[in-house]
This record gives C-alpha cells, sequence and structure tokens, in this order.
C-alpha cells in the first residue's frame, strides 16, 4: 500500500476507532453471555422443553430445531440470526458513515483535493471497515472458542472457525452493496436502506422460503443460505458458499469503484 493509501487507511480507521470497540464489546458480551448460559440451560432440561413445543418447520427457519445439543444450542442463539445480522448491520453502518456520510458532511473533501484518486480514497475507505469486520470476528471467534473449551461443549472448534468466517463473508457482502449504491453518488440514506433492506430479505429467503415448497428454491439465491445453509459449525466450511460470498463481494466493490471513477459533476 502506497505511502497516501496507508495515511487515508489510518485516518479511517481512527476515525472510526470508538464505534469499532463498541460494536466489537457488545458481540463479544453477546457471545460470551450466549456460550455461558449453556451449563445451566443444559442442566436444566429447559431446551428440551422449549424444542418440544416448537414445531419442526419453525424451529428449522429460526436455527433451533437441534438446540438441546451443544452444536444446535449454539447455531440458534448466536450464528443463526443474532451474529450475521448484528456483524451485517456494523458492516452496513460502518460503510455509510465512512463513505457517504462523511461525503454529505464534507468530511471528505480535503482528501478529495489532493492528488489523490477520488476511486482510491473510497476503496481504502472501505478496507477500513473491512479491517474492522476482520477484527471484531476474530474477536467473537476466540470468545467463543475459549468458551467452548472452558465449558467442554461437544463442538468442533474446527465447525466454530468455520461458521464464524461465512458469517463474517456474509456481512463484507452487504458492506459491499452498501459501498456500491454510495458508488453511484446516492448518499448515506439511499445505501443504508438498500444494503439493510437486502440482508433483511436475504434472511427471511433463507429461513422462511423452505417452509414453502413453490417458494424453496428462491433460498438459493440468499448470501445467508450461501454463508449458513451448509451448517457450517458442524459440516465445516462451505467452500462453495464462500467462493460465492467472495466473488459476490468483489463484483460489488469493483462496480463501485467503477461508478465513483465514472462521476461527473451532476453527481460528484
Amino acid at each position: 500500500m502506497s505511502s497516501p493509501s496507508s495515511e487515508i487507511f489510518r485516518r479511517g480507521v481512527q476515525i472510526q476507532r470508538r464505534t469499532l470497540i463498541a460494536w466489537s464489546a457488545a458481540l463479544v458480551l453477546l457471545a460470551l453471555s450466549v456460550v455461558g448460559a449453556w451449563p445451566s440451560m443444559e442442566s436444566s432440561g429447559a431446551l428440551e422443553e422449549f424444542a418440544s413445543g416448537v414445531s419442526p418447520e419453525v424451529a428449522a427457519a429460526f436455527g433451533i430445531d437441534q438446540i438441546s445439543s451443544a452444536s444446535g444450542y449454539l447455531k440458534g442463539n448466536l450464528y443463526a440470526v443474532l451474529l450475521p445480522l448484528l456483524l451485517g448491520l456494523m458492516a452496513v453502518t460502518g460503510t455509510t458513515a465512512l463513505t457517504g456520510g462523511d461525503e454529505e458532511a464534507g468530511r471528505l473533501e480535503l482528501l478529495l483535493a489532493l492528488p489523490v484518486a477520488r476511486r482510491r480514497v473510497f476503496l481504502v475507505r472501505f478496507l477500513c471497515v473491512a479491517f474492522g469486520l476482520v477484527l471484531t470476528s476474530v474477536l467473537v471467534w476466540l470468545s467463543v472458542y475459549g468458551s467452548v473449551l472452558a465449558y467442554d461443549m461437544d463442538v468442533s472448534t474446527g465447525g466454530v472457525a468455520a461458521v464464524t468466517l461465512t458469517v463474517a463473508l456474509l456481512a463484507v457482502v452487504h458492506a459491499g452493496i452498501a459501498y456500491a449504491v454510495v458508488g453511484f453518488g446516492l448518499g448515506r440514506g439511499p445505501a443504508l436502506g438498500v444494503a439493510a433492506g437486502v440482508l433483511v430479505v436475504g434472511y427471511l429467503l433463507h429461513a422462511i422460503a423452505p417452509l414453502s415448497e413453490a417458494l424453496e428454491p428462491l433460498a438459493n439465491l440468499s448470501p445467508w443460505e450461501w454463508a449458513l445453509g451448509g451448517d457450517p459449525l458442524v459440516s465445516g466450511v462451505p467452500w462453495g458458499g464462500v467462493a460465492l460470498l467472495a466473488a459476490v463481494s468483489a463484483a460489488a466493490v469493483a462496480v463501485g469503484t467503477y461508478a465513483v471513477d465514472r462521476r461527473d459533476i451532476k453527481n460528484a
């Protein structure tokens, strides 16, 4: 990375430092609290009672179909909905704030006035967000990994790494979508709305579409399905899904960067 890019990256990370600390602390505490409740939930028998009172279709839709097992508990209470949703929101809000938000507020004017290509400024800002997502995901993984070992849970540590990886890539996809919308000059609000909408619709397709035979094929269109459909916590890294997530992320970032570079006086 060249010197100007390094400085832009450093300043971008510095700008989001407090937000990154808050998100990381919140997600680590969430992971620790979920895993920490496992011993008492297992010994009380409450999980079996809960599972018996929910229909198999609904349980599968919300990832709690095997909640009485250690891996099913971890999946249903952390990796099926909560962590992907929160990490996705972190990705979307961080991307729109560092790109469209700072542009609308005039905080990018000094950087854009320097002899640095506009596309480089925006791309490095996106890399700042990606760096934050990676850092947060690693902290969550270490928290879950250590807790699983401490409580002697019957969960594959490789599976924990696999599902954390796919959830992180899922967040990067939605960060890329937000970046692409900002690239066309539509601003922070539209980018936030579009990316958050894709995040929610993707979850609905992943969770609800399989309940209907007619809608079931639509689940394959969801990034959530690519990331979590193969149950990576049990089965390991779904390489096909990882490839799709990486390809869509790269395509979204490429489109956004191209759009930024092609702006004219009307949408600069």
